[in-house]
């Protein structure tokens, strides 16, 4: 009786113990994920500019070669 009473108490502490390294494992992953997101999303802000001046010059170029009529 003493010694299963003993294993479950160390089963138990050991458990205990291992639940917060766990926990703090497991944050900087999710910190990381938000960090990416911010970064691409700043990312996708600062290219929109260019993306929408990139746009127009394709389309200017596309009504140049109708009106040309090649």
């Amino acid at each position: 009786m003493k010694k299963s009473l003993l294993l479950v108490l160390l089963a138990s502490t050991t458990l205990a113990s291992s639940i917060p390294a766990f926990s703090q494992a497991a944050q900087p992953a999710a910190s990381d994920n938000k960090i990416k997101a911010a970064g691409k999303k700043i990312g996708n802000g600062i290219m929109w500019g260019p993306k929408k001046v990139g746009e127009g010059l394709k389309k200017m170029g596309a009504g140049a070669k109708k009106m040309v009529g090649k």
